[in-house]
């Protein structure tokens, strides 16, 4: 793969010290060694790639990866589980769904459990219920969670760079188009919200698309990205075998002040900023299974539903307790922002 040199932060334009020399594509086998700089802004601190990939050439970075590929999870678990699911997310963020008495009253007992609690919220993108809502959903994958909130009532729109998992969404009825939203010319303050998913790690400019997202919201419109977090126990523990650095396909990977600035330099009002430990035990198993690999070996990921061994467990629930003292160790970053303005219902 060609390369081009970034010698400036994306978010800031500070220099960058170097943090990995020699990274290697252990998940998906995109050619070339990568080096990740660390910014010198104290008030930012971001990892990117210096060089990055050359943009025409960033197809040769996703072959088989999983955007049209992911499993189907937009599948309903039956009987009384999907009803406290419904009865947590209906009480947790406002949505008209179907509750039973005795299902609310054990949704109250859904945070004793994180991972699910995490899970069960990451399904909605952590975003409350707008009436009448417009959603876009940029990176849309193979549609999944578009199909997931389209049912949920939202009018959903979705977007992605990738052809082949565009049409794996059209098939699940969605509206999705292929290309870049900043190229796509859609119309000003149209939609509610704006969501994304694991996006914003693979653009070489975050502040114009969060720029972008800006000018598509309407006044009192959210924002919901999420991201890994480039200060998370897994990625202290394991660094350059971290599963959250992907190169090359991660252009950036970004820190909570990051996320705070480049929001900023968009005109976007942060509301909050949440880290977690969501699906932290498979991204621990798999940092783990990158810092032994040896010469050209591949890792292979975990099957979706699988049980990961004990010992990424054990991490994981470290990782958990460390959140509960305050501390912003987990492995994902939630955050949600918002336009500036007094959102009128019926617009």
């Amino acid at each position: 793969m060609r390369n081009v040199a970034q010698p400036s932060c994306p978010v800031c334009t500070t220099s960058g010290a170097e943090a990995y020399p020699a990274l290697r594509d252990r998940l998906f086998g995109a050619p070339g060694d990568w080096r990740m700089v660390h910014c010198r802004n104290p008030e930012c601190g971001i990892y990117w790639l210096d060089p990055a990939p050359l943009h025409e050439d960033l197809p040769l970075a996703y072959r088989g990866y999983y955007t049209h590929s992911q499993a189907d999870e937009t599948s309903r678990p039956s009987g009384f589980r999907s009803e406290v699911r419904d009865a947590y997310i209906a009480r947790r963020l406002g949505y008209p769904m179907r509750r039973a008495a005795a299902t609310r009253i054990v949704s109250r007992l859904v945070p004793l459990s994180p991972e699910r609690k995490q899970s069960w919220l990451y399904t909605y993108f952590y975003l409350p219920w707008v009436e009448g809502g417009r959603l876009l959903e940029v990176g849309c994958g193979s549609g999944w969670q578009l199909a997931r909130m389209k049912q949920a009532g939202w009018t959903v729109k979705g977007l992605d760079f990738d052809p082949e998992a565009a049409r794996a969404a059209r098939a699940r009825g969605l509206d999705v188009e292929v290309g870049d939203v900043r190229d796509l010319g859609l119309e000003a303050e149209s939609f509610d919200a704006i969501v994304m998913a694991h996006v914003l790690e693979h653009v070489f400019d975050p502040v114009s698309l969060f720029a972008e997202c800006r000018r598509l919201l309407k006044p009192g419109g959210r924002l919901v990205s999420i991201t890994p977090n480039g200060r998370s126990m897994g990625h202290r523990l394991y660094r350059s075998s971290w599963r959250g650095l992907e190169p090359p396909r991660h252009i950036a990977v970004f820190t909570r002040d990051g996320l705070r600035l480049a929001c900023s330099r968009a005109g976007l009002a942060v509301e909050r900023i949440d880290v977690t430990a969501r699906d932290a035990a498979n991204l621990l198993l798999v940092s783990a299974a990158i810092r032994r690999a040896r010469g050209d070996a591949q890792v292979v990921m975990p099957t979706f539903g699988s049980r990961p061994p004990w010992p990424a467990q054990l991490l994981a629930l470290v990782e958990r307790m460390g959140l509960s003292l305050g501390l912003q160790i987990g492995e994902e970053m939630v955050l949600t922002a918002m336009k500036p303005g007094t959102r009128v219902d019926g617009d």
